[in-house]
């Protein structure tokens, strides 16, 4: 019997650095002013055949993977992670030929965090590789964000376009809200003059999209660097993760195939 490992790592590592628990709350509402802090809870949806070439493959594989990640943010700085570990789906498609299948579908590891200080312009990151963690910190990258024309309205704000190149060429879109004054964004994005609510990567491959946003009662000495983990630079850590997956940075969704 042979047995297929898919792991989707859906690192945020991969994704470009740069200068870019639910609410409470029954629904979300627009506060009279400006708002400099808060949280936003996202939803995080990834594509998962759009990496995939073997129609073969994409049958025993749901074709998009949900998650939900949130944003602590003040006006100088933000705090980005995973609100809970997805779960293994275990699931019996190939077993005629394969045997069991067991699919993972991860938004990197479940502490994985990102920090961003936009006074300082650095960034510290955890990230989980296995049963360790690693510090990694940086300066903040500024991406080249051009602003466009056109208007959305996302939870009540009204959101203003712009587009970019991420770190593998793939056309970026985001949609972020003058009346948040904050230049942060979901993952290692920021860099606009607002914080960004939507973000679409590469023709929804990737898509991030606020579904809750809190502004009242809330704790801004939760909004600071992660400690817990081993420092090491960018290149020491992407050079683990290919080593151990095959993950090249900003490689995006990856599926993993192991047999036995």
């Amino acid at each position: 019997m042979q047995k297929i490992l898919f792991a989707a790592l859906l690192s945020s590592a991969l994704l470009p650095v740069a200068d870019g628990v639910l609410a409470q709350a029954a629904s979300t509402t627009t506060p009279a002013g400006p708002v400099k802090e808060g949280k936003i809870i996202y939803e995080r949806k990834v594509n998962l055949h759009r990496r995939l070439t073997d129609e073969s493959m994409k049958s025993m594989i749901p074709e998009f993977n949900t998650s939900k990640t949130e944003l602590d943010f003040s006006a100088d700085e933000s705090i980005y992670k995973n609100i809970k570990e997805d779960e293994d789906i275990r699931d019996n498609a190939g077993q005629e030929h394969t045997g069991n299948v067991v699919m993972r579908f991860n938004g990197g590891g479940a502490d994985d965090q990102t920090y961003k200080n936009y006074a300082t312009e650095r960034t510290t990151q955890q990230r989980e590789l296995g049963p360790k963690k690693y510090l990694i910190e940086d300066s903040l990258k500024k991406l080249n964000w051009k602003l466009e024309e056109g208007t959305k309205t996302i939870k009540g704000y009204t959101c203003k376009k712009a587009t970019t190149k991420s770190r593998d060429g793939k056309d970026v879109i985001a949609w972020y809200a003058e009346d948040i004054q904050t230049s942060t964004g979901p993952e290692t994005y920021g860099g606009l003059p607002g914080l960004i609510l939507e973000i679409n990567i590469n023709d929804a491959e990737i898509v991030f999209t606020a579904l809750d946003i809190v502004t009242s009662n809330f704790d801004r000495s939760i909004v600071k660097a992660p400690t817990n983990g081993k420092k090491i630079t960018r290149k020491e850590f992407d050079q683990m993760m290919e080593e151990q997956f095959g993950v090249k940075p900003g490689g995006g969704a990856t599926i993993r195939i192991i047999r036995n």
